[in-house]
């Protein structure tokens, strides 16, 4: 008997239905504070750090992954090209000080906080 083309596989209960999938599902996401800066830590589990992709642009952070499983003649193929996204605002950071590291499956990005403007008092003279 043949279990694997009879469907033993192919009709057993269909956990991957892309139907219903959340967009957190993907990219989960750890975040936290310190006084100077946020942190986020993304699993982004079996992914060369050549496919992933993160911007910064009006207060968002963006991470773009774009996985390939490229291998031939499969009974059963679930791990398809697959392209995720998620964005984060985080408003008033210093651009420039953005920082990413991967390792163990894990993305952590450090994003220093935008100093804050020094307030100053001004009298107005009125004419």
């Amino acid at each position: 008997m043949n279990y694997f083309g009879n469907g033993f596989f192919r009709n057993s209960m269909d956990l991957f239905d892309r139907n219903n999938i959340k967009e957190t599902d993907y990219l989960r996401t750890d975040i936290y504070e310190k006084d100077d800066a946020y942190y986020l830590k993304i699993e982004v589990p079996g992914v060369d750090k050549n496919d992933i992709v993160v911007g910064f642009e009006n207060g968002y952070l963006t991470v773009d992954v774009t996985q390939e499983h490229y291998e031939e003649e499969y009974i059963r193929k679930e791990r398809i090209t697959e392209e995720m996204r998620r964005s984060y605002y985080l408003g008033e950071v210093n651009e420039d000080s953005i920082k990413a590291n991967y390792e163990n499956g894990i993305l952590t990005i450090r994003l220093e906080k935008q100093k804050e403007k020094e307030q100053t008092k001004k009298q107005i003279t009125i004419e």
